[in-house]
């Protein structure tokens, strides 16, 4: 019999059959990971973020986790919860119960859930997505069409540079010839840099958007020095050329951001992304990493969209790689009016801000 809970916090006892539990599944990911929750607490009132501990049990010991985010609305008493690459369970059959429990402890209060356990696709994920479609989810229309590449680091140094794409290594040497050179900051002004250039990038192509505090909060609660990843900062001279924040969970490096300031094809420099990769999977591989998961990869983009882009770039460095395809995010709308209503302020809120940061820039 399945028992199921959740609650703001954990209990140490509850924590360590969490992280037993976790350590037998092998696609956990660490956006799934308890320590994870400080990163996404933040805010009050109508933009609090609240994250929320789910598990379930079987015979007194635990058999699903999730780490739910609570996304408060600007409507009293309706919010939108997130299970950013979760639930993580080994039993389809106990992923089916917990659905069904879930829509009876949130239904109150959701206008949508959103889940996403990133469970490959050739190994049960097919499975997973026809239960998410029997309890009403439906697979996101964009969100739901991305792979993510990844390299072997295994391989020698040597062997690993000469996998890539001649002209991803032509950039490199470029980069070096002009004098460009990459070092982990993960400190306050890596942070900003970071940031601002993220910003920027927003730009160009639809990347995530990054503040200051949450990246304050990633290293606070995750990067500890450097034992759970960093910031990287590529530079010509003084100028910041591109940042990368990598995350570390388990044997695998993730890369989470990568922006740069300067379009290559536009300046005719060098943007020093190219460089600023391969010395983050360089360090990658000194901290004991098997595998460098280059993140997204969009498979819908077409030569005309500014992912065509990011993937090629990515390409370069995995251009044998098949992409990994796990389950797609799937949402379920409570009150679709009122989720509509809520990303039409949020859109209307982002271009207000896009336009002042424009005028400041003018």
């Amino acid at each position: 019999m399945h028992a199921f809970f959740y609650s703001p916090w954990l209990e140490p006892d509850v924590r360590a059959r969490w992280q037993r539990h976790a350590e037998q599944v092998p696609w956990t990911h660490y956006l799934a990971d308890p320590d994870w929750a400080e990163v996404e607490r933040s805010g009050q009132g109508r933009t609090a973020r609240r994250p929320f501990f789910f598990w379930g049990e079987q015979d007194g010991e635990v058999c699903l986790t999730a780490l739910g985010v609570r996304r408060q609305l600007p409507i009293p008493g309706r919010s939108f919860w997130e299970f950013s690459k979760g639930p993580t369970f080994l039993d389809g059959e106990v992923f089916d119960h917990w659905l069904g429990w879930l829509d009876g402890v949130l239904a109150h209060d959701a206008a949508r859930i959103r889940v996403a356990p990133p469970l490959p696709l050739d190994g049960g994920g097919d499975a997973v997505e026809s239960t998410l479609e029997r309890h009403g989810y439906v697979r996101h229309r964009l969100l739901g069409t991305w792979a993510t590449l990844c390299i072997d680091l295994s391989l020698s140094e040597e062997a690993l540079l000469a996998s890539f794409r001649s002209s991803t290594r032509q950039e490199i040497r470029k980069c070096l010839r002009l004098g460009v050179a990459v070092q982990p900051e993960d400190t306050a002004e890596g942070q900003a840099i970071l940031c601002d250039l993220q910003r920027a990038m927003r730009e160009r192509a639809p990347v995530e958007t990054a503040s200051p505090d949450l990246l304050a909060r990633i290293s606070r609660c995750w990067l500890h020095g450097g034992s759970g990843g960093t910031v990287l900062i590529a530079r010509e001279g003084n100028q910041p050329l591109a940042a990368a924040l990598v995350i570390i969970y388990r044997e695998r490096a993730h890369l989470r951001m990568l922006p740069s300031g300067r379009n290559p094809k536009a300046s005719g420099k060098a943007s020093g992304s190219h460089l600023l990769l391969w010395e983050a999977i360089r360090w990658a591989r000194t901290r004991g990493c098997t595998l460098f998961d280059l993140g997204g990869y969009s498979l819908m983009a077409r030569p005309e969209d500014p992912l065509w882009g990011v993937n090629f770039f990515k390409r370069g460095f995995a251009p044998t790689a098949e992409p990994e395809k796990v389950v797609a995010i799937h949402e379920k709308m409570f009150s679709p009016t009122i989720a509509a209503s809520a990303h039409a302020v949020r859109r209307l809120h982002t271009a207000v801000l896009q336009r002042r940061a424009g005028g400041r820039r003018r």
